[in-house]
């Protein structure tokens, strides 16, 4: 019996220290990917003034995109404030949906009281005498 749980435990570190080495890696790669995607960005900024500069005034150019980010970074916040919005309002139903089906349960057990021991004691035969599988 001692043998089958070292194995089992064996079996268990290896699989926890395979787990931890994937998040690792994963993490890693994912910092290093979003680094570049960081430079990326800069670089095409970077290219997109210039050659704004090279059409028009640089002092323009820099307003332009200055001017472009602020409008896509507020449209970000409004995209969210009306998500975390719809969320709330989920989430408020379904607390009420709760709270609602809680009273009901409560008023059933207290004016059925046979009732509601015959349930509980179904649940818990149910749960008792199961079927064996056969395979």
């Amino acid at each position: 019996m001692n043998g089958l749980i070292g194995l089992l435990g064996t079996l268990a570190a290896s699989n926890v220290r395979r787990t931890v080495a994937r998040t690792r890696r994963n993490g890693i790669l994912l910092a290093v990917s979003g680094l570049l995607f960081l430079t990326t960005y800069l670089f095409g900024l970077i290219a997109l003034a210039l050659w704004l500069s090279v059409r028009r005034d640089p002092i323009f150019a820099a307003l332009a995109i200055a001017v472009g980010t602020l409008v896509l970074g507020l449209i970000i916040l409004v995209v969210m404030a009306i998500i975390n919005k719809i969320e709330e309002r989920r989430a408020r139903e379904r607390r009420l949906a709760l709270e609602s089906t809680i009273a009901a349960s409560l008023s059933v057990i207290r004016s059925q009281p046979l009732l509601t021991a015959a349930l509980a004691f179904g649940i818990v035969a149910s749960n008792l005498i199961k079927p064996r599988n056969k395979n």
